[in-house]
């Protein structure tokens, strides 16, 4: 049986390596942390001790490789997926804009509701659709030197319609600014998220913590398979010979029983493992995304997320005792007091919702700083494939040249 070493124990560390097993190889994973998960995780909030994630992850049935993995390890159960695609909008003083697909046939529903979407006016609306309808038919390749804004200006999108409806899509999907996101690979998402079907443009949102959807399952698959997770176990550094390499050496010990090795850590972290010559310089910059969870005396909502038109905070998830504001493109508040990040909070929901400062208990502000790579033209173009030069040695990441931007 062949063996493989798994350096990283993120979401693309466990899902190579419960690919891995399913195979038949012997798989060895660590993880420097003594978590798994990367930045995609769960932790228990210790005043209330409710469980919840660093960062609040929203997905769609077109994620079909995530949802597969999701299949394999079992834990569709705590996934949900809506029917069709709902998002409920607000606007100032708590005005719900729905857009909602109906239950007709694809493509008429999602035609219906943009048609319906009342955030803008109806010829705002038309001039959405037409253009809605040409990008099915361009050549993304055409966009690689243009922004979104770039090309949505092109293409005579109104401010309100780039503030209502494509700066929240772009923003939410690629965690970065329609000023610097890459329209080639926008447009590259529209196409997956509206046309692949119905399925593909419904919300999948966890029904639990990310710990407990993905990572605790996929450690009981890779260990049920024969295979090793070792946490709080650090990678210092990899010896390459003849094109290969012969060793990996952690904190704890040297390995050099394997035939293959994946690394599946952040670009940065290969520098510091002997790999910086392999990787070259790339000038991948980051996207921050802050959370801000607040516990309630009272909960005046009704669905499960908003999004937010023309606001800094993107959206608004409904937990039931708690909620959870995002705040996307965030690297204005990356140094920012968390005080002034609560206050910030506190003005917007006042603003868009009837919640009140005093029903606010309790808030837990998380900052992840390197949520996403910045989803440029220039970044973008430095991606580089999984299969390395060197024999036994493959990447995997977010980073890495996926064809999506960075995202699970």
């Amino acid at each position: 049986m062949k063996k493989c070493v798994v350096v990283g124990g993120g979401f693309a560390g466990l899902s190579a390596a419960v690919y891995l097993s399913k195979s038949g190889y012997h798989v060895e994973l660590i993880e420097a942390s003594p978590k798994l998960g990367g930045r995609a995780y769960s932790f228990t909030e210790e005043s209330t001790g409710d469980v919840i994630d660093n960062g609040q992850h929203i997905m769609m049935g077109c994620y079909r490789e995530t949802l597969n993995f999701f299949s394999l390890i079992g834990a569709s159960e705590d996934v949900e997926t809506q029917k069709q695609l709902s998002i409920h909008f607000l606007k100032e003083n708590f005005r719900i804009i729905p857009f909602i697909a109906p239950s007709s046939p694809y493509p008429l529903n999602l035609l219906i509701a943009l048609l319906q979407f009342k955030a803008i006016r109806f010829a705002e609306r038309l001039n959405l659709l037409k253009f809605f309808l040409k990008i099915y038919f361009y050549d993304s390749n055409t966009l690689k030197k243009m922004t979104v804004m770039q090309w949505l200006q092109q293409e005579h999108q109104s401010e309100k319609v780039i503030k209502s409806f494509w700066e929240i899509l772009t923003v939410g999907a690629l965690n970065t600014s329609i000023e610097k996101a890459s329209a080639k690979v926008f447009s590259d998402i529209v196409k997956k998220i509206f046309f692949r079907g119905t399925k593909a443009a419904a919300i999948v949102l966890p029904l639990s913590g990310l710990s407990e959807v993905y990572c605790k399952r996929a450690a009981i698959f890779i260990e049920n398979r024969g295979g090793k997770i070792s946490v709080s176990e650090k990678a210092e550094e990899i010896t390459i010979n003849d094109d290969k390499v012969i060793s990996l050496k952690t904190n704890l010990r040297l390995i050099k029983e394997f035939d293959f090795v994946i690394t599946a850590v952040p670009h940065y972290s290969l520098k510091k493992i002997g790999l910086a010559e392999l990787i070259g310089e790339r000038n991948f910059t980051y996207s921050t995304i802050v959370s801000i969870h607040l516990w309630l005396t009272k909960n005046p909502f009704n669905e499960k997320f908003y999004g937010l038109i023309d606001s800094p905070v993107h959206w608004i998830f409904n937990h039931g005792s708690y909620i959870s504001l995002v705040v996307s493109d965030a690297d204005y508040l990356a140094d920012t007091e968390k005080k002034k990040i609560f206050e910030l909070a506190i003005k917007e929901l006042e603003k868009f919702t009837p919640l009140k400062r005093d029903e606010i208990k309790h808030s837990k502000i998380i900052k992840e700083k390197r949520a996403t790579f910045v989803s440029s033209n220039d970044i973008i173009l430095q991606r580089p494939v999984s299969k390395t030069k060197i024999k036994n040695l493959f990447f995997a990441g977010d980073w890495t040249d996926t064809g999506l931007p960075s995202t699970i």
